[in-house]
């Protein structure tokens, strides 16, 4: 009908499409309500990894690289706690309570935590698939994304595709703000039409398999600011975001929070996951074929 076809025009024309109430306000409370219950019940402090979430560090050499560089290889395949840059001292040790502290819960969230897999996998994701001509979609990630107030950490430009590279058509990001996302907390920010050039640059696991590395350069164009659009986008929406769109957010320096869930899917039909992906399919079937 109309509105998918008006659907498939927008995100192929600018790279990102913002559909307002795609969920209600009572579902983005249970999403962080949930949330908040695994860093409560989930998170040990006493042995959990300091593993810290910043969009390019794999090239980066620290004493805790390689522990760190495992855990984040197999994050793919349960339910794992990355922090934010600034809640932990040079001694390891936490400056604020480890909610606040925690920067993403990734990446099974649509397998195992039960009101994620039901969002996820249910009708309204189907019907945008199908409104996105997706014959096989597959879901390999989902994750909940925490912009906490006063200290919520910057995403530096980047395509999604730097991170999750697809042989055929690129994967498209779900992005679902469970709070107001605006200017002041640090809503997105997309270059329009940037998705017609495809990412110059990857993040491959390693040839031993024990961390990651990038491939490539990154192009001119992600630092061209005044290329960039805000886009505000209220809680309950839903951001689709093309695999080569470039984006990015700015630190949360608010006294308001900025959270949301995100997950990614490629048409299993039309593209190939590459083996070089830091994420890949295990045993347990979290790569899941939404039908």
């Amino acid at each position: 009908n109309k509105q998918w076809y008006q659907r498939r025009v927008v995100i192929t024309a600018g790279g990102y499409l913002v559909i307002e109430d795609f969920i209600s306000a009572e579902m983005c409370q249970q999403l962080i309500n949930s949330a908040v219950d695994l860093i409560k019940t989930k998170l040990d402090l006493a042995t959990h990894p300091r593993s810290v979430f910043t969009t390019y560090n794999a090239n980066e050499v620290k004493p805790d690289r390689q522990m760190m560089d495992k855990y984040f290889l197999n994050s793919g395949d349960g339910i794992n706690f990355f922090f934010e840059e600034g809640a932990i001292n040079d001694k390891g040790e936490l400056l604020m309570s480890k909610e606040m502290a925690i920067n993403k819960i990734g990446h099974s969230l649509h397998c195992d935590v039960p009101v994620f897999k039901e969002l996820t996998l249910g009708d309204r994701i189907k019907r945008v698939c199908h409104q996105l001509d997706m014959v096989a979609p597959v879901i390999p990630q989902s994750m909940v994304i925490f912009k906490s107030a006063k200290i919520g950490g910057s995403v530096t430009p980047h395509k999604d595709s730097t991170f999750l590279h697809t042989g055929g058509s690129p994967l498209v990001g779900f992005w679902i703000p469970l709070e107001d996302a605006t200017k002041e907390n640090g809503c997105l920010w997309f270059i329009p039409g940037s998705h017609r050039e495809e990412a110059t640059i990857f993040m491959n696991r390693n040839k031993e398999g024990t961390g990651c590395e990038f491939v490539g350069c990154k192009s001119d164009n992600y630092e061209q600011d005044e290329k960039y659009v805000c886009t505000e986008a209220r809680k309950g929406s839903l951001v689709l975001i093309h695999g080569n769109v470039v984006h990015k957010s700015y630190a949360n320096t608010s006294d308001k929070s900025r959270n949301a869930y995100t997950f990614h899917i490629y048409d299993g039909h039309t593209a190939n996951w590459a083996p070089t992906n830091w994420n890949l399919p295990t045993k347990r079937g979290t790569f899941v074929k939404l039908y």
